[in-house]
């Protein structure tokens, strides 16, 4: 099975288990979902990673128990729990998902028990962002929720300054720069990316800003 097929059937089993539309796609694989809504656009290219990430918000009610941890077993992911932080990894030899939540006002960053779910995830900063951000797309069978790609796009300029690892601050980098290109020259995508700037608090602008000056680049107007 190819990745993309395996990571629409974990999807689906989601959406069956009522929980899918909770969650936010984030990560590289966002990149299919905007080349299938705007007819494959050269600036952005098709998704390469092993990695898939969801990012689930804390606010949830824990009346409805799903176990994805069966749900990633009936896929064929063997699960991986770090000894030290207890976070789940859930492992194929096509692909990887990973479960991530917003860590909200806290200043650093811990792994996450959703009970009702039976895993733990792991707490990033800025995934205010998608989730604050977000829109609800249909593909195919398949109702999902990703973030605006404008939201999208600011988010890779910040992140591409926090990577530790050089080839994934690169890759960020150019994701975000296809982004701004694909952009370019197209009022409604132009005017909601700087909507969704002026709307940050100076400390998220100031990241974003710094992701720009790294790569040469400036929002398009």
């Amino acid at each position: 099975m190819e990745k993309f097929d395996l990571l629409l059937s974990v999807l689906r089993d989601l959406q069956k288990a009522d929980i899918l539309k909770h969650f936010v796609l984030v990560g590289s694989w966002c990149q299919e979902f905007y080349r299938y809504l705007y007819g494959n656009p050269i600036e952005i290219p098709a998704t390469r990673t092993m990695d898939a990430d969801l990012l689930i918000p804390k606010r949830l009610s824990d009346d409805k128990q799903v176990s994805i941890s069966k749900i990633m077993e009936k896929n064929d992911f063997g699960v991986d729990i770090e000894m030290a932080s207890g976070l789940y990894k859930f492992i194929h030899p096509q692909l990887t998902v990973e479960f991530l939540t917003d860590p909200g006002a806290k200043s650093g960053e811990d792994v996450y028990k959703f009970k009702q779910f039976g895993i733990t995830a792991q707490e990033l900063r800025y995934m205010a962002i998608p989730l604050e951000y977000r829109q609800k797309i249909t593909y195919k069978d398949l109702t999902l929720n990703i973030p605006e790609p404008e939201a999208f796009a600011l988010h890779k300029l910040i992140v591409c300054v926090l990577r530790k690892k050089p080839e994934k601050s690169l890759k960020d980098s150019e994701t975000a720069k296809g982004m701004l290109l694909f952009f370019t020259g197209k009022q409604r995508h132009t005017k909601r990316l700087h909507e969704i700037y002026n709307s940050f608090p100076k400390g998220w602008k100031d990241r974003v800003n710094d992701g720009l000056k790294k790569n040469g680049l400036s929002l398009p107007e």
